[in-house]
């Protein structure tokens, strides 16, 4: 079972379930009718999921049998049309490129956030002279805000990365079914659009199996990572006796 690690896309896969009923209402392939059920039903869930009152049973396997075991339950058999002309397999491809979409998005605010940090410590210490290090013995004089806009510089790279990543993943896979597509008349441009995505994947193959946005993420997320332990350890050895540039507050 993959709950324990899946549960964190629930609202991804609310969000794909409820574009693709709304699409399939559209179509002409569920009634309005079972549309309105099957988003209320979605609604509702979600409701539950954000005040803690959801049971994410571990028999059910995944984040998916969860969702739809309780919306079968709110609704009754009618929560079964909602995976006409959908698969499994479409369906986990969307709900992760959602997920790695909202964490690049996340990763970018809380950059930008400490960009403007940096921002406003170079202007205040405009112009303060300091040593400049070259395998920590003293090399050149340098200015503060120079020494702290090296990191704004960083940071911004890391930033354009996670930018990238999310431009590059910015596709949607939903409609790609099992792996060729479907016999029903879908509008995959539609659910698309409805999730925020650029357009539709144009390889059905390639929509259900590819994962390297992940791995791209992932190494956005490591170089990052890099960049801010350089950070964090200057200001480690700044706070020491040895250099006493700074003092770190007890909060």
């Amino acid at each position: 079972a993959s709950i324990d690690v899946d549960h964190r896309l629930w609202a991804q896969d609310i969000a794909g379930s409820k574009a693709h009923c709304d699409m399939l209402v559209a179509q002409g392939i569920l009634s309005a009718e079972d549309g309105q059920a099957i988003t209320q039903g979605l609604d509702l869930i979600a409701s539950e999921i954000e005040d803690g009152r959801f049971e994410f049973k571990v028999e059910l396997e995944d984040i998916h049998m969860n969702i739809e075991a309780r919306l079968r339950e709110l609704i009754g058999d009618v929560a079964g049309k909602l995976h006409t002309a959908r698969s499994r397999n479409d369906q986990v491809a969307t709900d992760f490129r959602l997920w790695v979409r909202d964490a690049c998005q996340d990763a970018c605010d809380k950059i930008v956030a400490l960009q403007d940090t940096i921002e406003e410590l170079t202007e205040k210490y405009d112009g303060y002279i300091m040593p400049g290090f070259t395998h920590l013995q003293v090399a050149q004089p340098v200015t503060l805000a120079m020494h702290l806009d090296a990191y704004w510089q960083m940071l911004e790279r890391d930033r354009t990365r996670f930018v990238d990543c999310h431009n590059r993943l910015n596709q949607s896979p939903l409609g790609a079914c099992a792996l060729s597509g479907t016999g029903f008349d879908t509008d995959r441009e539609m659910t698309a659009m409805a999730l925020g995505f650029d357009g539709a994947m144009d390889n059905t193959i390639d929509a259900v199996s590819a994962r390297d946005f992940a791995v791209e993420f992932l190494f956005c997320s490591a170089q990052c990572g890099l960049n801010l332990s350089r950070l964090a350890e200057e200001i480690i050895l700044w706070a020491t006796p040895q250099f006493g540039f700074m003092t770190l507050s007890d909060d």
